[in-house]
Order: C-alpha cells, then sequence, then structure tokens
C-alpha cells in the first residue's frame, strides 16, 4: 500500500510552454469513453453499457482573471464550437464582442477575460495564444454560465493537444495497415483471414465487386471464426458478428475498429466478392517507455505478450478487453493503471479513465453497478497522483470524490459496514463456485471500505481539505481495527469470509481477505506465518483461477520477499497460455482445460475473452516487486529500488516515471542503477542503503 499527503506534488499538467486547447474538467473522459464503450458489439448489434453514462457539457465559460497587460494583446483564438468572448476592464466595467473565431485583439486595461463556449455535438474547447496570453491549465471555467458563481473549476488540458487546427474533439487514434499472415477461401465463396496474432482495428476490403451482404464474424480463436452456426442472437450464440453489405467498389473500410485475431467474411446473400483484405492497426500513441530483459526467454515473452495485451487495451481510455465486453470496469481498470505505470507511462489515459468511470453527479448507483469497484476507484485516484505527481488533478476531481464517498457511506449498514442493499452488486471475484456474498458483511469488502477512505483521506490531505480527511481517516480507523478481531478463525489460521446480519459466522475461508490483510497491514508477524502457510500455501482453500484475483495473491507473495515462488508461477500460468498459442492474455486459465473448452465461459462456447486487460499483470509485478521501484514521495521525486532476481540469472530494463526513466540492471554479483531525476535509495539484500543521485550511476556489489 502506497498512502502519503500529496502536498508538494509536481504538476504534469500545469503551465508552461505554448498554448494548449483547455475544456472543463473530465468531459473528454466521459465523451472518449461514451464513444468507445458503445462499440461493443454483441450478437450482431451494438450492445451500451448497463450502467448510467453522462454527458459533457455542451456549454461552458471559460476564464483568467487577474490580467496586467503593458500593451494592446494580439490574440490567436480557436473555439470547438460556437463561442464570443468579453473581457472586464480596470473599472469594472463589462465588454463583450460578437461571436469570434480567428483574431482578437484583448485591451491592455483588461483584467479579465471570458469566452463562452456552445457545442452540441463535442466537448466545447479552446485554444488562445499570445505574447503574453496563452491558454493552459491555469484558466478556469464553469458551467454555469454567470459570472457572479464561484464554482469555478481548473480547466483541464494535455500536451497532446497542442495544435490550433486540431481540437481535442477531432483527434484521433493513428494507424498503419497490417494484412494478414493466412487467407482461406472456402468453396462458398467465403474468406477467413488470420492476422497472426490479436489485433485491434479497421476491417478494409479490396477488389469488392457484386452487390450483397456478407457476415464478418470477428473472432479471438480459429474455433470461434468457424463456427459459423453460432453467428445468431441471443445467448450461446457468437458475441462478435455483424452484418456487412457491400457494393462494387474498389475497396471498403469498415467505419468501426475491431478486435480480433481472426475475420471470417461468410456469405450472407447476393453475389458480393472480395479479393483481398487487411486491417488499418489502430493504437494510442503513447509509445512503450519501460523494457525487461532477462536471463529466461520464456519471461522475456511473457512480458512481451503482457505489454502488447496492454497495448491493446489501452485505447482514449482504458477497457477490459478488446473485443468482448469492450467497457471500462473499474476493477479491471486499477490493475491496468499499475501496469501502465512500468510499461506506457500513459498519465492522460489514467486521467481520462478515472473521469469515465466517475461520471457526474448526481450518483445514483455504484461504479459499474458494483459496489467494490466503486471502492477501488478511490484508490486508484491516490495511486494516480502518487506515480504521477499530478496536483491539478487532485484539485479538479476532489468535488466528485467527496460526492462518490457520500454516496458509499450512504449505502452502508446501520453499524457503518459495506452490507450489501438491494441493486448493489458485490462481485470479488468470478469464483468457481458462487461466494456466499450476500446476507452480510464480507470481511474483503469491508477491506476495500478502509481503503476507500484511506486514499480520500490522503487526497484530501494534499489539498488542503484536512477536516475532510480527518473525518475519513477516522472511520477507516474504526472499521480497520475491528475487522481481524471480528473475522478471525483462530482454528484455521486466516480470516473468514463473511458475518452474516444475525450474527451467524460461517467458518469459510477464501483467500481475497487474506491477501489483502497481507497487503495492507493487518497482520502481526504471528498472524502473517498462519495466513501464509494455512491459507495461501493450503490447497484445501479454494483457488483464485482469475488473473484478476491472482495480481493480488501473486503481489502479496511478492511483498513477502517470495519472488523465486511467483515467477514459478507466473512461467506456469502465463507460459501456459503461450504453450496453448496465446498472442495476447487471457480473462481466466485453467490448466486442466482442454480444446475448445479453454474459450467457453459464461455458459457460451466462445464466451471468454482471449484479450484482457487483467491478465497483462506480470509487467507491474516485475517493474514493482522484481526491479523493486516504487515512488516514495508523489511524481518520483522520492523513490527506491529494491531488486530481487527472484531466481533469475540476471534482468535488466527501464521504468518510466514523469522525469525519465530508473534504469536498473542486476545479477548474482552486483546492481547498477541509474536514473534520469529524483532522489532514489538502492536498498540492497543486505538491508544496506545507497543514495542514488539525478543523472548519476551507482553501481554496487551484492556479494
Amino acid at each position: 500500500m502506497i498512502a502519503m499527503a500529496m502536498v508538494g506534488l509536481c504538476a504534469c499538467a500545469e503551465t508552461g510552454g505554448g498554448a494548449r486547447w483547455i475544456w472543463y474538467p473530465g468531459d473528454y473522459g466521459i465523451w472518449w469513453g461514451n464513444s468507445l464503450q458503445s462499440r461493443r458489439l454483441q450478437w450482431g448489434a451494438q450492445r451500451t453499457p448497463s450502467w448510467p453514462l453522462y454527458e459533457p457539457h455542451s456549454r461552458v465559460l471559460f476564464r483568467k482573471d487577474g490580467l496586467k497587460l503593458d500593451a494592446d494583446e494580439p490574440l490567436e483564438v480557436r473555439c470547438d464550437g460556437t463561442a464570443a468572448i468579453c473581457y472586464t476592464d480596470a473599472k469594472g466595467a463589462y465588454r463583450e464582442s460578437s461571436a469570434i473565431q480567428g483574431r482578437f485583439t484583448l485591451p491592455k486595461n483588461a483584467v479579465k477575460i471570458e469566452i463562452a463556449i456552445y457545442n452540441a455535438l463535442r466537448p466545447p474547447s479552446v485554444w488562445i495564444s499570445g505574447e503574453h496570453l496563452k491558454s493552459d491549465s491555469s484558466w478556469t471555467v464553469t458551467w454555469t454560465w454567470s459570472r457572479d458563481v464561484s464554482d469555478d473549476l481548473p480547466c483541464e488540458s494535455s500536451i497532446r493537444f497542442t495544435d490550433p487546427a486540431t481540437p481535442p474533439g477531432l483527434a484521433r487514434l493513428p494507424t498503419r495497415r497490417k494484412n494478414p499472415v493466412r487467407v482461406e477461401r472456402g468453396a462458398d465463396g467465403g474468406l477467413l483471414a488470420d492476422f497472426g496474432e490479436e489485433t485491434y482495428g479497421y476491417l478494409r476490403l479490396f477488389g469488392v465487386t457484386g452487390c450483397g451482404a456478407v457476415k464478418a464474424i470477428f473472432a479471438e480463436s480459429e474455433a470461434e471464426a468457424r463456427a459459423v452456426e453460432l453467428a445468431n442472437t441471443g445467448p450461446g450464440a457468437l458475441d462478435g458478428w455483424e452484418m456487412v453489405e457491400l457494393a462494387p467498389a474498389n475497396e471498403y473500410r469498415h467505419p468501426v475498429p475491431r478486435g480480433f485475431r481472426y475475420v471470417h467474411l461468410v456469405p450472407a446473400g447476393g453475389d458480393a466478392a472480395v479479393a483481398s483484405v487487411s486491417i488499418d492497426y489502430e493504437w494510442k500513441d503513447a509509445p512503450l517507455k519501460g523494457s525487461f530483459r532477462c536471463s529466461d526467454e520464456v519471461v522475456n515473452r511473457i512480458w512481451d505478450v503482457a505489454a502488447h495485451t496492454l497495448e491493446l487495451t489501452c485505447r482514449e481510455v482504458f477497457i477490459e478487453g478488446v473485443k468482448r465486453d469492450h467497457w471500462t470496469w473499474s476493477g479491471d481498470a486499477v490493475q491496468s493503471f499499475l501496469m501502465n505505470y512500468y510499461t506506457f507511462a500513459d498519465y492522460d489515459g489514467c486521467r481520462d479513465t478515472l473521469w469515465t468511470l466517475r461520471g457526474k453527479d448526481p450518483v445514483k448507483v455504484h461504479l459499474n453497478r458494483i459496489m467494490d469497484y466503486t471502492f477501488y476507484w478511490f484508490d486508484a485516484v491516490e495511486r494516480y497522483l502518487v506515480y504521477s505527481g499530478d496536483t491539478h488533478f487532485a484539485r479538479q476531481v476532489y468535488p466528485r470524490l467527496k460526492s462518490l464517498m457520500e454516496f458509499a457511506l450512504s449505502r452502508l449498514d446501520a453499524d457503518g459496514r459495506p452490507a450489501n442493499r438491494e441493486g448493489d452488486w458485490m462481485f470479488i471475484d468470478w469464483a468457481p463456485a458462487r461466494l456466499p456474498n450476500y446476507g452480510g458483511v464480507t470481511s474483503f469488502e469491508q477491506m476495500l471500505l478502509v481503503r476507500a477512505l484511506e486514499a480520500a483521506a490522503s487526497v484530501a490531505d494534499g489539498i488542503g481539505e484536512t477536516a475532510d480527511a480527518a473525518s475519513y481517516r477516522e472511520r477507516a480507523g474504526i472499521l480497520r481495527a475491528e475487522i481481524v478481531p471480528r473475522y478471525w478463525n483462530a482454528k484455521k489460521g486466516g480470516l473468514m469470509h463473511i458475518i452474516y446480519k444475525d450474527g451467524r459466522t460461517d467458518p469459510l475461508i477464501t483467500r481475497y481477505p487474506n491477501v489483502f490483510g497481507l497487503l495492507h497491514g493487518y497482520f502481526d508477524e504471528a498472524q502473517k506465518k498462519s495466513v501464509v502457510e494455512n491459507v495461501l500455501m493450503n490447497d484445501a482453500v479454494m483457488k483464485i483461477q482469475t488473473p484478476y484475483m491472482r495480481f493480488y495473491e501473486l503481489e502479496s507473495l511478492c511483498a513477502l520477499g517470495m519472488q523465486r515462488r511467483v515467477m514459478s508461477e507466473i512461467k506456469s500460468y502465463w507460459g501456459g497460455m503461450l504453450d496453448l498459442g496465446a498472442t495476447s492474455f487471457w480473462e481466466l486459465y485453467n490448466p486442466d482445460d482442454a480444446g475448445e473448452k479453454h474459450y467457453a465461459m459464461y455458459g457460451r462456447r466462445f464466451g471468454k475473452s482471449l484479450c484482457h486487460a487483467w491478465g497483462a499483470s506480470p509487467v507491474y509485478l516485475i517493474g514493482r516487486y522484481f526491479f523493486g521501484v516504487k515512488p516514495v514521495k508523489a511524481g518520483f521525486a522520492e523513490y527506491e529500488v529494491r531488486p530481487n532476481l527472484g531466481g533469475l540469472e540476471w534482468m535488466e530494463g527501464d521504468v518510466p516515471t514523469p522525469f525519465g526513466k530508473i534504469r536498473v540492471r542486476a545479477d548474482a554479483s552486483g546492481v547498477k542503477v541509474r536514473s534520469d531525476g529524483g532522489r532514489g535509495t538502492l536498498i540492497l539484500p543486505s538491508g544496506h542503503r545507497i543514495p542514488i543521485p539525478a543523472d548519476t550511476t551507482v553501481e554496487e556489489a551484492t556479494k
């Protein structure tokens, strides 16, 4: 657990440099999230998420106060929407112009400038450039359209959007042509193309002749691609297919990008034919900044495939899988963020995803309709601030953090514990058998609430909301203090899963609360030893099969210094998927399955996602616990490096940070670290601590 006040954070979205497009905080994250999630293809039709989707403001007012100009200031102005500009002079007189788009001269006696913009299609945004005045995140914005209110927020901006000719709403992810590695034609005139690996992009058909429809089956396995008989509507059918109408033309480009490895074009009426097929591969323009290589080629391959899985699922916002759900789930996103911090360091993507998940007020249901997913969101906000150092975002998001916490606390039982209410879904994990999650309070859910309160307190402290911080911390302390005494089963040596509303205890021990107890400091040394022996190493306790909860189980073992065992698990579990031909990592893997059973889930023959964000966790475990790199102060202003080979002969690579990279090389004889910034500490297995100055290489023997 990383918990600290956010005082003195550096800001990765602060002012400085040239003009940027600016907008109302969160509006583009919500807008991109809605656009991306609405692409889900299920049973031949588009399907939007089953939770509330919020809309960006269509009308906002941008402000810049405290102007002190020595002369009239010519401005170049670009507005995405219908706009009007006005200013207030030193005498308090208010001057309003006609609509503006192009050039405007701000008189030297102006002390405040305001720009009102309306856009019903995209979030309103503005770009302004003058010699002294530029649009950046020092501007404020409100949606109330009044000069007399004080609910302005700091504007949101990004270094990605500086081109005056391209407002954020017109920007698109880059694409490049990608051809299949194998094409097979059927006797019926159909075509099956294999692109060699899981991919994502716009289907392109060339040499189209004739007219008619084809059924395009987008599949992640060849067996799925060939299951033409299942391409119909309703439960049990294929998820990823749709009808495409073709007419004579040189080429056809599908309007919506899809995730798949195989595409099967099946004639569905008419005489349309296709000469060749390719895709325009689409990816987030966030380069891979982290790297890893070691003495074991299997582990190298696992890291590469995990990074590819993450690249596919980290788009405008982070989604859980490229083919099936194509939605943003909070539990998945929290893990994607952590993996991202050690690979792409795409802080914009994290921020936009947090906005997508949170939406706007009023809050009526838990995020994704899942109680634990609401709690995870608070943890994700705090960790984002710790890794990025982005205080600007902390101030922008805090009003919505506070209102979400108020909603979450309103759903607790009379004792202040997270018992489920009608309509609240407790997920915890896709367990092999249904867990007894309802009718009481689970220890795991109570731990998540404690983590949410502690994270909220940390964020509140960082922006000076000390009264809120104290309140959150007090509630967290009360709930934390009762967990071990309330749920500990001395006979079984671990935490019980649930206590029912009538006070009945259930002796069931599950791994979930015990793993979180290890990660978040609930146990004394004797209890830690008991949990490891009686729960984590006990095959009689229900095993975790999903990469989702295996993420936390393996992290807890790493935190205990058991990297050698974790490396063995990584090679067995993720290597097992590679042995079956995986080119991205799956939603779930059971080594006892065989054949098509590997693709089945949710009662559907091909229901499992074979490119799932939570499957990419090795990139986080390696960066955080094998390289041993973690921030100690926000934005890596201070950090530590605690390498652990975990049975490898050698390893080397880079961990990205807001100031550049931390480079680590370790083998049995010594460690070499170099950093582009910050103040680091190298911690050797002996416990010896060596300072790592910025722009300096530190090399120490470990024997």
